[in-house]
């Protein structure tokens, strides 16, 4: 997570403390995607609190455990070190991500690394955007078989043809049939096995030294599309990994239309609905209506109250501007 979405963590926070048995859970994993991790970290800690009995079972993790740990990176050029592990050095090249990088690229390459600290074979990689609405058993997540229950579907726009094309040429894998293959949502919340994370970032590794090294370059893989390409290289398609269901999860987008929000928000009456994911710069698009109906939904349900929730998104609206 990165400094902008420090808000929204009090809600998921608050939503896991109301919604998540803890016997469920192995970890929690807070990862911090920022510059300065340290200034994030002070952010951060006075939240910890809100996991109430899970607690105990949270770590806030730096990019560096996940991504330069031990056996985390194949190669590690001169070149590489100065342009990655070391760009806040760089004058005018420093961003706000991990070690000065691009945020989103870095994110990606994150959610990957995970995997890498999490204590159990069953993951489910949130954003701090994520909230949950109500109790959940891991059956909807995981199938007895180990499949990771998620929605499915064939590739409908650009950007998720580009991803997929880019990921299949990333590890070399023939392109399939566009119009007939199905693949996971590229959303989160997003269940999956930790051992195909593992396997997949192992050929990471062999072919570009490090997952940040590929998400550093000129390619542009995105990390759910890079899963679904080494399933169809190497793991027998896409069914031994994960089985389609209904989507219950709710986005609202700032690409989305005032209708397409109004749509997204009156699923939440819907006692079937999961989570709900608030995009910070979605939350300063909604109307007064929808931004009504998102507090007396969170208040009904007991994640907060109104009042906290409105002093959280109007804080992530100002962080966001």
């Amino acid at each position: 997570m990165y400094s902008k979405d420090v808000p929204l963590l009090e809600l998921q926070a608050r939503s896991f403390a109301r919604f998540v048995d803890p016997e469920m859970v192995a970890s929690i994993h807070v990862i911090m995607n920022d510059v300065d991790e340290a200034g994030l970290r002070t952010k951060i800690d006075p939240i910890l609190p809100s996991y109430g009995p899970l607690r105990s079972k949270v770590h806030v993790v730096g990019g560096d455990e996940v991504l330069l740990g031990p056996k985390h990176c194949a190669k590690r050029p001169t070149l590489y070190r100065a342009l990655i592990e070391n760009r806040y050095r760089i004058p005018f090249a420093r961003n706000g991500g991990w070690r000065g990088n691009n945020g989103y690229r870095t994110q990606q390459a994150l959610k990957l690394g995970s995997a890498r600290v999490a204590k159990s074979e069953n993951m489910v990689l949130f954003d701090a955007k994520n909230l949950l609405l109500r109790r959940f058993d891991m059956s909807e997540f995981f199938s007895d078989s180990g499949a990771a229950r998620i929605n499915m579907f064939k590739i409908e726009s650009d950007f998720h043809r580009n991803w997929l094309l880019q990921s299949l040429d990333a590890l070399d894998v023939p392109h399939p049939d566009m119009d007939q293959v199905r693949t996971t949502t590229f959303a989160t919340p997003y269940p999956v096995r930790r051992s195909l994370i593992l396997a997949l970032l192992d050929e990471i590794n062999e072919r570009y030294g490090s997952v940040q090294a590929l998400f550093g370059s000129r390619r542009r893989p995105s990390e759910f599309m890079l899963l679904n390409a080494y399933c169809l290289k190497t793991q027998g398609g896409l069914d031994p990994w994960y089985e389609a269901v209904t989507d219950h999860n709710i986005g609202l987008w700032p690409t989305y239309s005032p209708q397409q929000l109004a749509h997204q928000v009156a699923r939440i009456d819907d006692q079937a609905s999961l989570s709900l994911g608030l995009h910070n710069r979605a939350i300063s698009n909604l109307p007064a209506d929808l931004r009504d109906t998102v507090f007396q939904q969170l208040e009904v349900r007991g994640v907060c109250s109104r009042g906290i929730t409105k002093a959280i998104l109007d804080k992530t609206s100002a962080l966001s501007a």
